[in-house]
């Protein structure tokens, strides 16, 4: 009877140990699928990483310009210099860089890159904004008299500009104005700012963008007839501008919001649309008067009139050409299997121009930001 009971004890404590062998096999198994897919996921946010930065060097690389453009600019200007007087004689580097920015600013460049890596298919959008075409936070209040700029002076009072601009942002958020808090907040501020995020600072700013503070693409819908118009923080604003002045040539999206100015939609993968669109740069002018010349250069960009425009936004346009910094907004997505792209990485960069010691000009990046 004994021996009986021994020998069911050690059947069953080996089917236990088989049993436990089995579970712990399945469980390293399981593992190790957790593991293998763990390290797939971190290598491809490595090479969207990698795709991110690489294309950072892409729009530096299509910025800058070669001795030889520089030498081919000076040729062009110096020879308008002997013509007829009522022809413009400036048309030289500026020129080119309005050539080359106009086409691509505030529009996203799609790039398909399946072919790039085996079953990895990447999509790549760039979008390229100006600096000047956004308002300089930092030009608005003196900081040391502790009031706007140029207070009380007709045709250029930055109050009177700040309250338009405040105004403004409240009819199309629909949220308070945003003056007073700012008044407020700068006249206990020291330093001016040396970020735009630092503006989040202010409890209203941050009710207002906390959501949107870096541009994205607003995707139109086939049953849409208008796209919904929205103001992100670093398009609206910032502090790394030529100058406290806007440049009109190059108006970002969110001033264009404000403006109530509809840019053409985005036409990069149609070149003969593109094309067609192409704005005449013949006539371009350094130094614009635009009262004159609004209607006849950047009225074709727009559509608005220059007497449709608001009286003070009129007197913040900046005169002279000029455009040296910009930013670019890289996103890398991947491509599933429906067709469908999931989000993985986004980076905001801001590039300023430099110039080399052969007189090239390249573009520095001063500014990142993983988004």
């Amino acid at each position: 009877m004994m021996m009986h009971q021994q020998r069911g004890y050690i059947l069953f404590i080996t089917f236990s140990m088989l049993a436990l062998c089995s579970g712990l096999v399945t469980l390293f198994i399981s593992k190790g699928f957790a593991h293998k897919r763990f390290m797939q996921i971190v290598s491809e946010r490595q090479m969207m990483q990698q795709f991110t930065r690489s294309n950072l060097a892409l729009a530096q690389s299509f910025l800058s310009f070669s001795l030889d453009d520089i030498k081919n600019g000076q040729d062009e200007k110096q020879q308008n210099k002997n013509e007829a007087a009522e022809q413009d004689k400036n048309k030289g580097l500026h020129k080119k860089i309005l050539e080359k920015i106009l086409p691509v600013v505030n529009k996203t460049q799609t790039f398909m890159m399946k072919e790039l890596v085996n079953d990895f298919p990447v999509v790549i959008n760039l979008t390229f904004f100006a600096e000047s075409g956004k308002i300089n936070i930092n030009g608005l209040y003196d900081l040391v008299n502790k009031k706007f700029y140029d207070e009380g002076i007709e045709g250029k009072d930055k109050k009177v500009f700040a309250t338009w601009l405040f105004d403004t942002i409240a009819k199309k958020t629909g949220k308070p104005s945003l003056l007073q808090p700012f008044v407020e907040h700068m006249q206990q501020r020291k330093i001016p700012f040396n970020d735009v995020t630092q503006l989040l600072e202010i409890k209203e700013f941050k009710t207002v963008f906390d959501a949107a503070i870096f541009y994205q693409q607003e995707i139109k819908k086939n049953d849409d007839k208008k796209q919904s118009a929205k103001l992100f923080l670093t398009d609206l604003f910032t502090v790394c501008s030529e100058s406290d002045r806007l440049q009109p040539w190059l108006l970002s999206r969110s001033v264009c919001v404000l403006l109530d100015i509809v840019q053409q939609d985005n036409q990069q993968n149609n070149t003969e649309t593109k094309d067609d669109k192409k704005i005449d740069l013949s006539s371009f002018k350094e130094q614009a008067d635009w009262k004159k010349d609004w209607d006849v250069h950047v009225k074709p960009l727009y559509a608005v009139a220059y007497d449709k425009l608001p009286q003070q936004v009129r007197s913040f346009f900046e005169d002279q050409f000029t455009a040296t910094v910009f930013s670019i907004m890289v996103t890398v997505a991947k491509q599933l299997e429906s067709d469908q792209y999931e989000e993985s990485m986004q980076m905001y960069a801001i590039l300023k121009e430099k110039k080399l010691p052969d007189d090239s000009i390249s573009y520095d990046v001063i500014k990142i930001y993983q988004v």
